[in-house]
Order: structure tokens, then sequence, then C-alpha cells
């Protein structure tokens, strides 16, 4: 994967790796690159970040007292994205079933916390959900493995970046059926942050797909006008509904034509409504 950057025009600013290969409580180092990892005998995860983006921000490793997470701190004397926020965070965890096989490593509430400031949280949690993958069938132990997760997750306003049904691990033996088995969230804060999720990188000869995440700063394009529905003129547009015709039925009714005559009646009812109703002048505090 890292030979890979080599050849791009760009390169990631940070590389986060769940079970990295460790030898002997040492990880591989690569050429423009500083590692992080958990101070342990076998960590099950691991963070590079590239020499430039060092040199720009600062990044404060953090561990919250559990061996499968690796947080980042993230902070710059100057405004982040375009936005008000100074610092973000990443969460970077590798979350497997403990003995009882009851409970996770990386519990829901150490995944999901409640911040003010952009948070991404990526990782292997080793939990399968219909939210994340809707065309696979689960047993009831995997719903009720995943479920408080997903819970947490929506409790804290977290928003999943995967496109759902999106890959993330291709079996190269056995008989397994492909998973979505990475997965990555936004806060708040952060998912106007968020430019695209994308399984672009090449193949690495692993089963796992590589994930590219892109922040940036937010789009400045001005909102479009809405429609001020309670300001709609019904005295003068309720005598004009009253006298509407839908268009003559086609004789022929295909599906075609039926679609083409149900969209040319409504959009003749939405003229209607657009001329009889003001709109507004969005601002840049205007919701999207």
């Amino acid at each position: 994967m890292f030979e890979s950057f080599r050849e791009a025009t760009t390169y990631p600013s940070i590389v986060l790796l769940q079970d990295p290969p460790v030898n002997k409580a040492h990880l591989s180092s690569f050429n423009g690159f500083k590692f992080f990892l958990p101070p342990v005998s076998k960590p099950r995860v691991a963070a590079y970040v590239h020499m430039s983006f060092l040199s720009n921000y600062t990044v404060l490793p953090r561990f919250a007292g559990v061996d499968d997470v690796l947080t980042l701190d993230v902070s710059s004397s100057e405004p982040l994205f375009g936005t008000a926020f100074h610092s973000f965070r990443v969460i970077n965890a590798y979350s497997i079933n403990t003995v009882d096989h009851r409970i996770h490593s990386v519990p829901p509430e150490v995944l999901f916390p409640d911040l003010g400031f952009p948070l991404l949280v990526v990782g292997d949690l080793n939990i399968h959900n219909p939210l994340s993958d809707p065309l696979r069938h689960f047993s009831p132990r995997e719903i009720s493995y995943s479920t408080p997760y997903f819970e947490k997750a929506a409790e804290s306003g977290f928003a999943l970046l995967n496109p759902p049904g999106q890959y993330t691990r291709f079996p190269l033996v056995g008989k397994a059926r492909p998973s979505v088995i990475y997965l990555a969230f936004a806060n708040p804060p952060l998912l106007p942050l968020v430019k695209s999720w994308e399984a672009s990188l090449p193949s690495t000869g692993s089963d796992h797909i590589p994930i590219t995440i892109t922040l940036g700063t937010p789009s400045l394009n001005k909102k479009p006008p809405r429609p001020r529905s309670a300001d709609t003129d019904w005295e003068t547009l309720d005598p004009i509904i009253k006298g509407f015709r839908v268009p003559p039925a086609p004789s022929c009714a295909t599906p075609p034509k039926l679609d083409e005559w149900m969209s040319e009646s409504l959009n003749r009812r939405v003229v209607l409504l657009k001329e009889h109703t003001p709109v507004s002048r969005p601002s840049h505090h205007s919701k999207p």
C-alpha cells in the first residue's frame, strides 16, 4: 500500500491501520511517515502520519485505557477547513470478541463520545448490521452485537459514511461471502467537512480493501431559494386549484406514457403553486 503512494500525485496525510503487522512490538517504518501505536506488546491499531502534515499541525496521540483504540488529536493555531474549529479528533479502533463472546473489546461509549468539535471514527468493529449491509441476512446474535453500536452512534448524532452495501472485505479463500467490515462515522461538526468516502486505492494483496476518506472546506455555494409555504396566496390560488383539470390520459396506457402523463399533471400543479408562493432569501445561515 505504501509503495502505491510513491506513484500517486497526492499522498494521504494520515494512514490508519487495524491489526497491523507488528514484529516484536516493532512496526515497519516508511519513508516520509511517522507512526504511532499504543504502548502494548501486540497493538491492534496503528497510525502513520506524513511528515509534511506534522510540520504544519500538532498531532497528539491519546490512549484511553483501551488497548484496541488509538486516538489522534490534530490541532492548529489557525482555523481548520475554513471553520471556527482549531482541532479535530480521529479514533481508530479494532474491536474483537472477548472471552465470553457476548461483548467486544471496545465498548460503544468509547467510540462515540459527545464532542463539540469534529470527530472521525474508523475501524474494524467486527459487527454486522442492516444499516451498513442492507441486502445481507443477519442472525439474531449479529443483530444483538451490532445494535448497541449503531444506537449509541445515533444518540450522539454520528452519521455512517459507508455507502450501504459497499463491501470492504473480499475473502481470498474459503466460502465466506464479502462483507462490510470496516466502518467510518462522522459526528455533526465533522460531517459537513467530509468530501468523499472511496474504496479507490490499489489492491494490497489483502482481503481487506483500502479506503480513502477526504476532508475539506464546506461548500460555500449559496443555498437555493425555498418556497415559503406559510405565505402562499391561497385566496387567489384556491379557485384556480378547484378549476384545475387533469390532462386527458393516454389512449395506450404503456408505463412510459403513464409516467409522462403523471409527471405533466404534477408539474402543472407545481407551477401554479410556485406562481402564488413567495420564496425565501437564503443566507449562509440557511439550513440545507
